[in-house]
């Protein structure tokens, strides 16, 4: 249980590093003037996909596997 978790937040903490890191350099390049280089509909489904898909399907797939001993 505890690998499935921290996959996940290693998951969403690189997931949310790669969106970040280029409105950074942008902003930077920008002189942090407030624009965006995402638009509005990118970000909400950018979250979207990249949070629900991976968490349903990851459900869907994987199941505890079951050792049978011999003694």
């Amino acid at each position: 249980m505890y690998l499935r978790n921290s996959e996940m937040i290693l998951y969403f903490y690189y997931k949310n590093f790669a969106f970040t890191i280029p409105q950074f350099i942008f902003g930077w390049y920008c002189a942090f003037s407030g624009t965006s280089i995402w638009d509005d509909y990118y970000v909400s489904f950018f979250n979207l996909i990249f949070t629900s898909i991976p968490l349903m399907v990851k459900a869907l797939l994987e199941h505890d596997i079951h050792y049978k001993y011999d003694s």
